[in-house]
C-alpha cells in the first residue's frame, strides 16, 4: 500500500452505525446494529449472508438508491465513503465515484449496448469515443447491435462497460454471475478481477453474491453480514470458504434474517404511506416545472413523433364516429323535418369543434399513450433501468419526464386538431347523406359560430391536460415496483387518474369559455 493510499479515509468507514426501519405496529426492525467496519481503498470484497441478511439495504446504502416514497430508515453513529458521511443523504461529491451493477444489470433496452456505454460516458463527461473501448476491456469487443440481442453473459459485460465509463472508486455487483452457467460465472468473476486491478486511481470492488466458491479466489477478503446480530464482519477468503464447506449458514446463503430482501421493505402504516404518496406527487410536480428545459432535446423530438403516430388513428377514427354520428341524428331527428338546418348545423359545430372532439380525443389519447408510457416507466423501474440512470448521475426526470412532458404538451394539440378535421369531414358525409347539404352551405353553418376563442380555449385544455397526464404518468410509472402486479396498477392508474384530470380541465376551461 502506498503512502497516499495509507492516508486517504478507507473507502467504507462505519463506527457505531446502526440502520433499521419502521414497521407497521409503530415497531422498528433493526438490519445493522451498532457496526463498526473499515474497508481499503484499492481492496476487492465478497458480500455474502442468509437471504434478509442487509445486503440489499447495504447496496442502497452505498449508493443513494433511496425511495422517497417509502419511509426512510433510521440510521445512528457514523457512515463515511472516501470520507464523504452518508447517514444524512448522498452528497453530490460521490457522484461518479460510486456506481453498481445491479442484479438485472438495468440496461435501457431502448439504446444498442454501445448507446448504454454512450450515455453514461457523456453523463460522466468523458468522449462517447470510448465505448469500444471499454466495451473490449469488458469482453466485448463487437457487441450486437440492440440489446435485446444480447445473451446473459453478455448483458453482464456490457453493464461492467457502462459501470467503469465513470471511472467509479467504489464499484458494486448485485449478484452478477445470477442466471449464469458455471463456465460463464467464472470468466464473470475472472472479468471483475481484472478490471479491479487495472483501475487507475485503484478501485475499491464489492460483489453480492450468493456463490461464494467462485468469487473467494478473486477477492481480497469476504464481507460476511450476520441477521442474527445485526452486524458484518471480515474473513480471509480461505476462512470463509471453509465455513461455507462446514454448512456455515451466513456464508451459505441459507436461512432468513431480519430484513425482507430485494426492494421490499417492509410495510408502513396506511396513513404515512398516504402521506408519502402526497409529498412524492407534490416533488413530482415541481420536479416537472424545474426539469422543463429539455436536456436532450432529441429525445423530445422522438417522443413528440411517436406518441402522435401512435394516436392520430385511433383519435382521428373515433372523432370520425362522433362527428358524423352526432350530425347524422341531429338532422334525423329534427322535430321541424327539415326547418333550420343550418341553426342544427351551427349548433353541432360549435359542440363538436369546441367542447365534445376535444374532450373524447383528451380520453382517446390518454388511453392510448398514458397507458403505454405508463408501461413502459414502470417495466424501467421494475427492471433498475431507472435506477442505473441515477447511477449514471442521469436525472430520470430528464431522461423521462422532460421528453414525456413536452410530447404529450406537444402532441395533444396535435392530435386533437386531427380529431375536429376528422369529425367536420365525417359531419359533412352525414349532412350531405341525410340533407343533401352542399360542401359550401355545410362549412357556412358548421363553423359559423366557432371563433378565436375557441381554438384558444381548445389549446388551453389540451397543453394542460398533457402535462398533467405527463405527470402524473411519471408519478406512478417510477413508484415502488415490486411486481408485474404493481407495474399493471401504474398502468391502469395512468389511464383512470389521466382520463378524471382531462374532465376536470376540459370541464373547468369549458365553464370559462362560455
Amino acid at each position: 500500500m502506498t503512502d497516499v493510499e495509507s492516508s486517504s479515509p478507507p473507502a467504507l468507514d462505519l463506527r457505531g452505525f446502526s440502520l433499521a426501519y419502521r414497521v407497521r405496529g409503530g415497531g422498528v426492525r433493526t438490519v445493522f446494529d451498532s457496526v463498526d467496519l473499515q474497508l481499503e481503498v484499492g481492496k476487492s470484497y465478497a458480500v455474502v449472508g442468509p437471504s434478509g441478511s442487509g445486503k440489499s439495504t447495504l447496496i442502497r446504502l452505498l449508493t443513494g438508491l433511496w425511495d422517497s416514497r417509502e419511509a426512510a430508515p433510521r440510521m445512528t453513529g457514523s457512515a463515511a465513503i472516501f470520507g464523504h458521511a452518508i447517514v444524512a443523504g448522498h452528497p453530490a461529491a460521490l457522484r461518479g465515484m460510486t456506481t453498481a451493477v445491479l442484479q438485472d444489470e438495468g440496461l435501457l433496452d431502448e439504446l444498442s449496448p454501445r448507446a448504454n456505454v454512450r450515455l453514461a460516458l457523456r453523463a460522466a463527461g468523458r468522449s462517447p469515443k470510448m465505448d469500444l473501448a471499454l466495451l473490449a476491456q469488458a469482453g466485448l469487443p463487437e457487441p450486437p447491435a440492440d440489446v435485446a440481442s444480447l445473451s446473459g453473459g453478455m448483458r453482464k459485460r456490457v453493464a461492467v462497460a457502462r459501470a467503469l465509463a465513470a471511472a467509479p472508486r467504489l464499484c458494486l455487483f448485485d449478484e452478477p454471475t445470477a442466471g449464469l452457467d458455471p463456465a460463464s460465472a467464472r470468466d464473470i468473476a475472472a472479468l471483475l478481477r481484472e478490471t479491479h486491478d487495472t483501475a487507475v486511481p485503484p478501485r475499491t470492488t464489492l460483489v453480492v453474491t450468493h456463490d461464494l466458491a467462485t468469487f473467494a479466489p478473486f477477492a481480497d477478503a469476504v464481507l460476511v453480514l450476520d441477521p442474527e446480530h445485526g452486524g458484518m464482519h471480515l474473513e480471509p477468503p480461505d476462512v470463509a470458504l471453509g465455513q461455507l464447506a462446514a454448512g456455515d449458514p451466513a456464508v451459505a446463503a441459507t436461512g432468513r434474517g431480519t430484513e425482507v430482501d430485494g426492494d421490499d421493505v417492509p410495510g408502513l402504516e396506511p396513513l404515512r404511506n398516504s402521506l408519502l404518496g402526497v409529498a412524492a406527487a407534490v416533488a413530482t410536480l415541481g420536479e416537472a416545472v424545474r426539469r422543463l428545459p429539455p436536456v436532450y432535446p432529441e429525445l423530445v423530438g422522438r417522443t413528440t413523433i411517436r406518441f402522435v403516430l401512435e394516436s392520430v388513428a385511433f383519435a382521428s377514427l373515433g372523432s370520425g364516429v362522433i362527428g358524423g354520428l352526432a350530425t347524422y341524428f341531429a338532422l334525423r331527428n329534427n322535430p321541424l323535418e327539415g326547418a333550420f338546418l343550418s341553426q342544427v348545423l351551427t349548433g353541432s359545430g360549435k359542440v363538436l369543434a369546441a367542447v365534445l372532439v376535444p374532450l373524447l380525443v383528451g380520453f382517446f389519447f390518454t388511453a392510448r399513450i398514458a397507458a403505454g408510457a405508463a408501461a413502459r416507466v414502470g417495466t424501467m423501474t421494475r427492471t433498475n433501468q431507472v435506477a442505473a440512470l441515477r447511477l449514471m448521475g442521469i436525472r430520470p426526470a430528464d431522461f423521462l419526464l422532460t421528453p414525456m412532458l413536452w410530447a404529450m404538451v406537444l402532441a395533444m394539440p396535435v392530435v386533437t386538431a386531427a380529431g375536429v378535421v376528422f369529425a367536420s369531414l365525417a359531419s359533412l358525409f352525414a349532412a350531405s347523406l341525410v340533407a343533401g347539404t352542399s360542401v359550401h352551405g355545410w362549412a357556412t353553418a358548421f363553423f359559423a359560430t366557432v371563433d378565436l376563442r375557441d381554438l384558444q380555449f381548445g389549446l388551453l385544455k389540451t397543453v394542460i391536460s398533457g402535462f398533467l397526464v405527463a405527470v402524473l404518468t411519471f408519478h406512478l410509472g417510477t413508484g415502488p415496483k415490486r411486481s408485474g402486479q404493481d407495474v399493471g396498477s401504474a398502468v391502469n392508474g395512468a389511464i383512470v387518474g389521466g382520463m378524471v384530470l382531462v374532465l376536470l380541465v376540459h370541464g373547468s376551461a369549458t365553464l370559462l369559455q362560455f
